[in-house]
This record gives structure tokens, C-alpha cells and sequence, in this order.
């Protein structure tokens, strides 16, 4: 999991996967035998508390090696 702010418009965003890390319903989990190079799945929790109406536009996610 990573946090990032969005400004209503398109925006380019990048992340290192070195630093993304387990979470349960959105709460970091304690694994000190979490493997970064074995990533299953990528999820986009939306928490704001607030209802509202929303759009996610994907184009494209890229893995790249470092």
C-alpha cells in the first residue's frame, strides 16, 4: 500500500514497489517476511469518508525494474 493525493485532473504517478507493503482493510500489516518481488495483487482502496461520486481512469500500470 502507498498513499497519494489526486487533484481532479489526469496525473502521471509513480511508485517504487520497494515501497508498497501489506495492508488488511486499509491497516498495515506486520510482515517481516513480505517479498516485494512477488506481488499478487494491487488494489485502490478509496477512503475519504465522505460519499460522494468519483471516477478511476486507469491507462496503464507498468512494472518496471530498478
Amino acid at each position: 500500500m502507498t498513499y497519494f493525493e489526486t487533484t481532479g485532473e489526469w496525473q502521471d504517478l509513480e511508485f517504487r514497489v520497494g515501497d508498497l507493503y501489506p495492508t488488511f482493510r486499509g491497516r498495515k500489516l506486520d510482515r517481516p517476511d513480505f517479498d516485494h518481488d512477488s506481488i499478487e495483487e494491487i488494489r485502490f482502496l478509496i477512503g475519504n469518508k465522505r460519499p460522494e461520486s468519483f471516477k478511476l481512469l486507469i491507462d496503464k500500470i507498468e512494472l518496471v525494474e530498478e
